[in-house]
């Protein structure tokens, strides 16, 4: 069975490099990681992510919500949002795209790691061996 595959969509490098590295150490393959909710469409299409970790604010015209909804409805990818936003109004524009996931920085990995294993369970796409 292959490993599940993860795209990370986000902006910060360091945040990015961060979440690579240790979801590569937890065995998971990694698709390059991509700052635009342009590259995020491409890639998805391209290398068919099982579970995305998207940020909202990105780089050029399209933020993650916009990307989120996108990949969604073409490619039926689910999204965990990874984000710096706390408003209301945020969260709310998020969940229209019924996110698998919404994560406030700074991140707990741990509870980030248990839902992406939960998304992957619901789709069947975790290895256990």
């Amino acid at each position: 069975m292959a490993k599940a595959k993860i795209l990370i969509v986000e902006d910060a490098t360091i945040t990015g490099m961060d979440l690579w590295h240790i979801f590569d150490l937890w065995g998971y393959e990694m698709c390059e990681q991509v700052i635009s909710g342009e590259e995020a469409i491409k890639k998805s299409e391209d290398e068919k992510p099982d579970v995305i970790l998207l940020d909202i604010n990105l780089k050029g015209d399209i933020d993650g919500i916009e990307a989120a909804r996108h990949i969604r409805s073409h490619f039926g990818i689910p999204v965990i949002f990874i984000t710096g936003y706390t408003d209301p109004e945020t969260r709310e524009k998020a969940e229209t795209v019924e996110p698998a996931g919404y994560f406030v920085k700074p991140l707990d990995y741990y509870k980030l790691r248990s839902a992406v294993e939960t998304v992957l369970k619901i789709n069947g796409e975790l290895n256990n061996g």
